[in-house]
């Protein structure tokens, strides 16, 4: 009976603390990526290079098989030397033609990671910044999400918040 006694003014004399709410939301990156003015500006350089590269390799190809076809209306009219020395030319300039578009394919799929995480990066202190001020435990991604409240979504707030902080997004 002395120990409950003391066990239970052991309880009453330590300060119990109530734990603070926690506060879930999630967001939609894709999204805030895809209709935030950043991230239309991202996707607008990056389409546009793009369809610069795609101008650059319909000419290129055109050229090899213009060259092709000159070549196999040649055939019977140059020497048999002649044409394997073109036909060694044009399969150096189709190698010639792959390595380029495959340098470029590589050199855009880097430009679109490289500033894609760039601008995440930004979108990140945006957010670090949005759930400190308003005690927000923990941000998650909407497609990690089966089932949530539509109140929780805060992406619309969240692209007003990008809108106003990333005026314009320029490709480095």
């Amino acid at each position: 009976m002395k120990r409950l006694l003391i066990i239970f003014f052991f309880l009453l004399s330590t300060k119990v603390t109530a734990n603070e709410e926690q506060k879930f939301v999630y967001i939609d990156m894709e999204k805030i990526l895809t209709t935030s003015k950043a991230g239309k500006f991202l996707l607008k350089q990056l389409t546009d290079i793009n369809e610069k590269n795609l101008k650059v390799f319909k000419k290129n190809e055109k050229e090899l098989i213009d060259i092709e076809q000159k070549l196999t209306s040649q055939k019977n009219i140059i020497s048999s030397e002649e044409m394997g020395k073109k036909i060694v030319s044009l399969k150096e300039k189709i190698k010639k033609f792959r390595d380029d578009n495959g340098d470029k394919i590589r050199n855009l799929n880097k430009l679109k990671i490289d500033n894609t995480n760039k601008l995440l990066n930004m979108i990140n202190s945006i957010l670090t910044t949005y759930a400190d001020k308003n005690s927000i435990s923990i941000i998650f991604q909407k497609k990690n999400i089966i089932v949530g409240k539509t109140n929780l979504d805060v992406t619309k707030e969240i692209i007003l918040l990008v809108d106003s902080s990333i005026k314009e997004f320029k490709i480095y």
